[in-house]
């Protein structure tokens, strides 16, 4: 499939609004109070849907703006969740949801550090970066993103209660071609 992803134990296939596992996996993940807690309110089923549908057709546009993928286990086929890059301007939100079967186990990881290479190769951006409010959960990030070269933008720059980790595409090319 055009489009899709590989990392060592995952295929990354784009959301695809006329496959039913899709839809049910976006849904099911963004109704679900345990996804959503520490991100917003879950969605009601017909909003997740509706939230969906607006996915696969900013996926079926030819030009790379926002995108979204089904974290797939290559050995097995089960899905663990969707990762995306939501676009603005040079820049792209990286973001994504598990089942809760699959947290800790270093999916967001291997999946995110494909998207990183994605967005800066294919799509041309200058910056990826993440978003989310300053908690204790934001220190689990800070742990997740540090090996993937994103670093915490310091707070005196930040007035809104958000915690924010940068990668900009010179420092991502200076990571990847090493010393």
């Amino acid at each position: 499939m055009s489009g899709s992803l590989r990392t060592a134990r995952f295929q990354l296939r784009p959301l695809q609004a006329d496959d039913p596992a899709d839809r049910d996996l976006y849904v099911a993940l963004y109704t679900s109070p345990a996804v959503m807690a520490r991100i917003m309110p879950p969605l009601a089923a017909a909003g997740a849907t509706a939230a969906f549908e607006r996915t696969c057709r900013h996926n079926a546009r030819d030009t790379p703006g926002h995108r979204h993928w089904s974290v797939v286990e290559a050995a097995t086929g089960r899905r663990a969740g969707v990762v995306g890059l939501l676009r603005e301007g040079r820049c792209v939100e990286i973001g994504g949801v598990l089942l809760p079967a699959w947290w800790n186990r270093g999916v967001s990881r291997e999946a995110y550090a494909r998207i990183i290479d994605h967005a800066f190769e294919a799509m041309g951006v200058d910056l990826v970066f993440g978003e989310r409010v300053d908690d204790a959960h934001a220190r689990l990030i800070d742990r997740l993103f540090a090996p993937l070269g994103l670093a915490r933008v310091p707070a005196g720059a930040r007035v809104d209660g958000r915690c924010r980790w940068e990668l900009r595409q010179a420092d991502w090319a200076a990571r990847r071609d090493g010393p």
